[in-house]
This record gives structure tokens, sequence and C-alpha cells, in this order.
């Protein structure tokens, strides 16, 4: 029999998308603070947010629904893959797993 591959909600896009509205946030923080612009200084918080309530709903292994570490391991970490360190199962950037 060959391998059975499964698709499941992708955790790393999620939380690829979630670190990029983190780093607009910073972005309308420093613009905010230098121009004293308040709406920019409460997206800033709003985004801050959404950051930490994504991360802690998403960032989950799809096999063992435990949260993941939020730092990365190079050594089971690739760019296209992950290895979550309780299962030890892998789940790849394109939404299958091993």
């Amino acid at each position: 029999m060959g391998r059975k591959w499964r698709k499941y909600l992708n955790p790393l896009k999620i939380r690829n998308a979630a670190v990029w509205m983190l780093i607009v946030g910073a972005f309308f923080n420093f613009f905010g603070q230098i121009f004293n612009i308040e709406w920019l200084i409460y997206s800033t918080i709003i985004i801050v947010i959404i950051f930490t309530i994504v991360s802690l709903i998403f960032w989950r292994c799809p096999n063992c629904k435990k949260r993941l570490p939020f730092r990365y391991d190079s050594e089971i970490e690739l760019s296209y893959a992950y290895v979550c360190p309780r299962c030890e199962k892998r789940f790849f950037d394109d939404g299958t797993m091993e």
C-alpha cells in the first residue's frame, strides 16, 4: 500500500500570514508614533491582539491537536515542512501530512 496523504487546515500558512500582519502592525506603530496619528497606534493594538488569538487557536499540530512551540527548531523545521515535537508527524506547506 502507498502512503496516505491527508489534507488539513495548514497552520504554517496561517502562522506566516499572522507574522506578516504583525510586521505591518509594527510599521503602523512606527509611523503612528512619529506622526502622532492615533488611529495607527490603535490599529497596532488590534493587530497584536488578533495575532495572539490566531497564534493560540491555529498554531496546533493537525495530527495530535496540541499547541506547537512558538520558536522554530532549525534541526526539525525545513522551509516547506514542520515536524511536531510531540507526535513527530511531518506536515507540509501544501496542506498535506505524512
